[in-house]
């Protein structure tokens, strides 16, 4: 259960471990108060702890997406205002070093003008059927909101319109409307082209790439492998599969969002995701959604 995996990383840490947040708080106002809190639970529940959090002046760092529609996610930074603490939504491409050194590589001018760009989000290993039949598996509101955030702080640019196409793997996802396979196709305001091909079936490793084409260069975010042991022979040419899935590709990200996560809350630094960030990436992914289901473009400032 939930509970004992909390008890048994609690006690890696000599930390105990709690069955709610409600919970945690009560004990940290017995003894010490609780700087900050991590929500890494569904997108569903972001709404009750995070206003939980808030209402007792606690900082909450949660991953994406803050809440399910634009409205919701304006709705809790308003709140979180109001009791003067931090939200901080973490979009982990932006503290990845290969992803930093794109976006550094573009801003310097290393590719002239940005004309297209291609993304692709290939999820490895697949989740779990329950998952993906139970509220998890469309794969534009579950997997499009990283890479959506990160092309548009690379480019510097708001999506103007999309178009997504998606597809089910098999009759029973299709009978359940789950979609594990997607394109979407954004125009940006200055006239960059972005296709984003999204599937959970990338059976050989998790497969992450971006690659931006400009008026004078071409500059690429590769995939990282498991070893960098190569065999050659007489059949051919043997390399070990990508990284296992996102904990492995991501571990130096993650840490560094939570180091910058610690120096909001203890040196009161800016937090790099914006309300705005968070509000147009969503925009864009239900825009997706809606392409998705009336097969026709959708225009973001109409």
């Amino acid at each position: 259960s939930n509970c004992k995996q909390a008890e048994e990383l609690g006690g890696l840490y000599r930390a105990p471990a709690f069955q709610s947040l409600s919970e945690a708080i009560h004990h940290s106002n017995s003894n010490s108060p609780l700087d900050g809190v991590i929500i890494s639970t569904p997108t569903p529940t972001h709404e009750r702890l995070i206003t939980e959090a808030a209402n007792n002046n606690i900082n909450i760092f949660t991953e994406k997406p803050v809440d399910e529609t634009s409205a919701k996610i304006r709705k809790l930074f308003n709140a979180v205002r109001a009791q003067n603490v931090h939200l901080c939504c973490g979009f982990q491409r932006r503290f990845d070093d290969s992803y930093l050194s794109l976006y550094n590589t573009i801003h310097s001018g290393g590719i002239g003008t940005p004309l297209t760009a291609s993304i692709f989000f290939g999820d490895h290993p697949v989740p779990s059927r329950q998952f993906l039949l139970q509220g998890g598996g469309n794969i534009i509101s579950d997997c499009s909101a990283h890479d959506v955030d990160y092309i548009r702080w690379v480019l510097g640019d708001e999506v103007e319109s999309v178009f997504a196409m998606g597809t089910s793997s098999d009759e029973e996802l299709r009978d359940k409307n789950v979609i594990d396979n997607a394109t979407m196709v954004m125009k940006f305001l200055k006239g960059t082209v972005v296709t984003l091909t999204l599937s959970r079936g990338a059976n050989y490793g998790y497969d992450q790439r971006c690659e931006v084409f400009g008026t004078t260069g071409l500059a690429s975010v590769r995939n990282i492998p498991e070893h960098a042991t190569e065999l050659s022979n007489d059949v051919g040419i043997h390399r070990p599969k990508w990284q296992h899935s996102f904990p492995q590709r991501f571990e130096v990200a993650f840490g560094k969002e939570l180091d910058a996560f610690a120096d909001t809350l203890l040196m009161d630094k800016p937090w790099p995701v914006k309300e705005e960030d968070c509000v147009a990436v969503q925009r864009v992914c239900d825009a997706a959604l809606e392409s998705c289901e009336s097969g026709s473009v959708v225009n973001l400032f109409a």
